[in-house]
């Protein structure tokens, strides 16, 4: 499934009787319902918690999680995580082919194969099944939450995991930086502006 199918989804799971599942008004229904949208071989599971605390009347909030009883349960899983995650399997040699992979799940989804010179990188942290999930679900709530064309939905994102992968094989910019700019609140953060064409894919998204 591409973005519109999956979101769609999503919000049918969000929704009763046609109404998005609002917080109450103390807030005691946070994160209250739990729908699984993923299980994997090794039997953990991609799940989501609603509604979130961005929810409103138009839109339902949502936070991901990996599930996995032999490790540590339930596990929310964060932007920096999966830069961490990005920028630990970026080597010089792979980085052109980390870039597509990035590029590829922002714009196709999930339904990508991996390339062949990256089967050493996924030898350890997440897999590529559970990174490219997670990568594209945590895109379609970035695309739920901030919809409006001045905002940047999932785009913003995914500028971030380039960022990451950038700062591993480049002197100009540290990995600190882009993940500062990914906890940044209350205001959208600039791109860098002397990285070549790093964000061209991205910034050509239409939602």
């Amino acid at each position: 499934m591409g973005y519109f199918d999956e979101q769609q989804r999503i919000v049918d799971y969000v929704t009763r009787d046609g109404m998005i599942i609002e917080l109450t008004q103390n807030k005691d229904n946070l994160k209250s319902n739990y729908q699984v949208l993923e299980t994997y071989a090794d039997s953990s599971q991609l799940a989501i918690k609603y509604p979130g605390y961005k929810t409103t009347r138009a839109k339902c909030d949502y936070c991901v999680y990996l599930v996995d009883e032999d490790e540590d349960g339930e596990h929310p899983i964060s932007h920096v995580e999966i830069m961490t995650d990005l920028y630990n399997k970026t080597t010089m040699q792979n980085y052109k082919h980390m870039k597509q992979y990035i590029e590829d799940v922002a714009t196709i989804g999930r339904d990508i194969n991996i390339d062949i010179s990256l089967l050493s990188a996924f030898e350890y942290g997440f897999s590529f099944e559970v990174l490219t999930d997670l990568m594209f679900y945590i895109a379609i709530q970035e695309d739920i939450n901030y919809p409006e064309e001045r905002f940047q939905g999932r785009k913003m994102c995914f500028y971030r995991y380039l960022e990451a992968i950038y700062c591993k094989v480049h002197t100009n910019h540290q990995i600190e930086e882009a993940i500062n700019k990914a906890v940044a609140y209350g205001y959208i953060p600039r791109n860098w502006n002397d990285v070549g064409e790093l964000y061209n894919i991205v910034s050509r998204i239409k939602r």
